[in-house]
């Protein structure tokens, strides 16, 4: 029997040597971790398809306004030249109507009319002088009124040109800074995308170690009470350590939680001893149980399974048997735990992670 004793806990050694690292209490968490993990991906999907698509808009937008700003730009060129005309036709008509206005001060400053007519040699020449007089004189109306027509045509057409490029240059500068703009979000939503599928294939990795941890843990288990059957007691568990209850078992109040087990308050080094004689088949340290021993029992044929969690240190290891009432351990503050206190669980059968399937009230059970 010696050599099944050590045989068997070499074994369990080995076996749980490798997940002491791991909590199996977060293998149900992984799941949901992925849930969520994959609807922040959905999210984000459809997110860059929505970047992607304004990005296509604005792209095509731009190449728009780039096409209406080469327009006018050869509009530019057109205007430009009709200007040149307008500024030629001005200059001549400038030097004319300045011939016009020194002849009209070298007599005066107006033209003496009747003397024109007056000076006519007969009536045919004196109706000739007065056409000629007219003409003359809705000549110089015209190109007074041409003149100032052609220049606020110029005006206008210079000042029509310099808003209209300047309106499309405003709204093509605005179309590239957006369109950089949405570049740098869909970079920035792409890097974000990476980082999700990157932290779900760690999630997804570190969920089939858990799943691994806990089969381990339960085949663990089984060699622990195959270890155990040759012992069966009748024994009844007893209250493993000194103190008072300060949460029992069940659905809490304050937090409408379930509670797994009791806690018993009391100060830090306390003796915690085994509830009833059996086998180790996990001591070791959680983020959530911090140091804890897990033994396992067998009572007429019938599995049973302790916990003792938070504790300040252990004193046995795994593959060890314990005998009733032996000291296993101190009482501390580790893990998830708000207080020196003892969080002592029950299982009818295996020991099993959240939700506890197993899991009853032990102060139904302790003598």
């Amino acid at each position: 029997m010696n050599r099944n004793y050590i045989h068997t806990a070499a074994a369990l050694v080995l076996v749980l040597s490798l997940i002491m690292g791991y909590s199996v209490q977060d293998v149900h968490a992984s799941d949901q971790q992925i849930s969520e993990n994959q609807q922040q991906q959905d999210g984000l999907i459809n997110r860059v398809k929505q970047t992607d698509r304004r990005v296509k808009q604005i792209k095509a937008a731009v190449d728009k306004k780039q096409e209406k700003l080469a327009e006018s730009r050869e509009k530019s060129k057109w205007m430009k030249a009709e200007i040149k005309r307008l500024n030629a036709q001005i200059d001549s008509r400038d030097k004319l109507l300045k011939k016009r206005f020194r002849a009209m001060y070298v007599n005066g400053g107006n033209m003496n009319y009747i003397d024109v007519l007056l000076g006519s040699e007969s009536f045919g020449d004196f109706i000739d002088r007065m056409f000629a007089l007219k003409t003359i004189s809705d000549n110089d109306q015209k190109l007074l009124t041409a003149q100032k027509q052609d220049q606020a045509n110029r005006a206008a057409q210079q000042e029509e040109l310099a808003k209209e490029q300047k309106q499309l240059e405003d709204g093509l500068t605005e179309l590239n800074d957006l369109k950089d703009e949405l570049l740098k979000k869909e970079e920035d939503q792409r890097s974000q995308l990476a980082r999700l599928k990157k932290e779900a294939s760690k999630i997804k990795r570190k969920k089939k170690m858990k799943k691994d941890e806990e089969k381990e843990v339960s085949e663990a288990q089984t060699h622990a009470i195959a270890f155990e059957n040759a012992s069966d007691s009748n024994a009844v568990f007893i209250k493993p350590t000194q103190g008072y209850v300060t949460s029992g078992f069940g659905k809490r109040s304050f937090d409408n939680g379930f509670h797994p087990g009791i806690d018993i308050a009391n100060s830090e080094g306390t003796p915690v001893h085994a509830a009833a004689g059996g086998v180790v088949f996990r001591a070791y340290h959680s983020s959530s149980y911090g140091n804890a021993v897990m033994i396992s029992h067998k009572f007429k044929g019938k599995l049973f399974t302790t916990v003792y969690a938070h504790l300040s240190g252990y004193e046995v290891a795994t593959g060890e048997r314990v005998a009733k009432g032996q000291v296993i351990g101190k009482m501390g503050n580790t893990g998830e735990s708000f207080g020196s206190h003892l969080h002592f669980e029950l299982y009818e059968g295996q020991w099993n992670p959240p939700p506890h399937n197993g899991a009853v009230d032990p102060m139904k059970f302790i003598q």
